[in-house]
């Protein structure tokens, strides 16, 4: 359990109750059919999956199978198999990205609570996140099957995908807010909404740093 303490201390101080209640409305409860596996196992695995940068799905199933620790932390019981990379996708699909931000944004209001986010000076930035499709032959600035990627800059080259922005505490390095948009739209154009995002969690911030195209 050492390795993971970090990640088991981060777990204990989040209001597990209140996120378990948004992740699992969406789920059925009653009824014929077979019962879901635990919503809020499943968000503590995908937990872990960013915390210790694990790089895929598949990866963390591994792990999961191997580290005893790990699988208790993820409320994994003995004769279970781990979730599946299939269920962790069924899950961010029927959560949906609203219900996670909603859960996100609960724990940054926990954070600003405690002092943690001082969100006085904001950092703005964009990464790119590839698209796992090939280009559309008949348009190859789409994508084949998914519909929504584009082709834009990738550091130095262009690729087909997506940009994530985001809106960062310079003082706790903690992200307030994110947007993701196709790849080819223009960074500036986002700035408004990021912002207006990021004044939900922490109003009346003082300053705004950002490279120049987002003037």
């Amino acid at each position: 359990m050492e390795k993971h303490e970090d990640v088991a201390s981060i777990l204990s101080k989040l209001d597990l109750d209140d996120i378990e209640n948004t992740i699992s409305q969406p789920y059925i409860k009653t009824g014929a059919g077979r019962p879901p596996r635990k919503p809020l196992g499943i968000f503590k695995v995908l937990m872990v999956k960013q915390l210790q940068h694990i790089p895929s799905d598949r990866e963390l199933y591994r792990r999961l199978w191997n580290d005893e620790a790990l699988r208790e932390i993820c409320d994994i019981e003995d004769r279970e198999k781990p979730y599946h990379p299939s269920q962790l996708t069924k899950f961010r699909n029927r959560v949906g990205p609203e219900r996670l931000e909603a859960v996100m944004n609960s724990i940054l209001e926990e954070l600003v609570e405690g002092d943690i986010v001082k969100g006085e000076t904001l950092a703005l930035d964009a990464t790119f996140i590839k698209a796992w499709s090939r280009r559309d032959q008949a348009d190859d600035s789409h994508a084949l099957s998914d519909p929504e990627a584009r082709v834009g800059m990738d550091g130095k080259t262009y690729n087909l995908g997506y940009k994530a922005y985001l809106a960062v505490d310079v003082d706790s390095d903690m992200p307030v807010a994110t947007f993701v948009a196709s790849a080819n739209e223009n960074e500036k154009r986002h700035v408004g909404e990021l912002l207006d995002k990021a004044s939900l969690v922490v109003d009346g911030f003082k300053a705004v740093v950002a490279d120049s195209q987002y003037q």
